[in-house]
């Protein structure tokens, strides 16, 4: 079965977007509970590296990191087509 490559990372890129976009709520809205709650889910401690929230480092976030993913994703839908079609020789 091939992977429809470019559907695969569009659709990683956009949960990515979704998911960074609400992180970055939480980390303006209540940085110190999301700090918190951050270095218990990871077993380390986060408070010292927290910096502060801007619309403009936010969307930049949003749009850098889910095209980052998004590529990696669809990078990887396509080695997988590639790995997985038999050869013909």
């Amino acid at each position: 079965m091939k992977i429809k490559a470019i559907a695969l990372g569009l659709a990683a890129a956009t949960i990515t977007a979704i998911a960074f976009g609400l992180c970055g709520l939480f980390f303006a809205i209540a940085p110190g509970a999301t700090s918190a709650f951050v270095s218990w889910v990871l077993h380390v401690d986060v408070s010292t590296m927290a910096r502060p929230v801007s619309a403009t480092n936010l969307l930049g976030g949003i749009v850098l990191f889910a095209a980052y993913v998004g590529l990696l994703v669809g990078v990887t839908a396509a080695l997988y087509n590639r790995f997985t079609t038999p050869r013909t020789t």
